[in-house]
């Protein structure tokens, strides 16, 4: 099946708004690793999970609670965030 030129063009607007909005992990383990952050971690697990262990410096921000908290959250700083996952 081949891809027509729009669909080939709306493809790669896709992909590079998808890679301009994500923060590669790598990057991230980096900044962990030497405790240097140029973004706000949010962990969206829940508040218990976050008290039995999270990822330094980062911040509790349950994903059930982001609307009440967008408020407070940064507006300067690029939000990463994460939760239960597997590799």
């Amino acid at each position: 099946m081949a891809f027509t030129q729009d669909e080939i063009r709306a493809n790669r607007d896709y992909f590079v708004e998808k890679l301009r909005a994500e923060k590669a992990r790598a990057a991230v383990l980096h900044a962990v690793e030497d405790n240097k952050f140029d973004f706000v971690l949010l962990d969206t697990r829940g508040r218990e999970p976050f008290a039995s262990g999270h990822i330094p410096g980062a911040v509790c921000a349950p994903a059930d609670e982001l609307e009440q908290l967008v408020g407070v959250l940064s507006k300067d700083r690029e939000l990463v965030t994460y939760c239960w996952g597997h590799d």
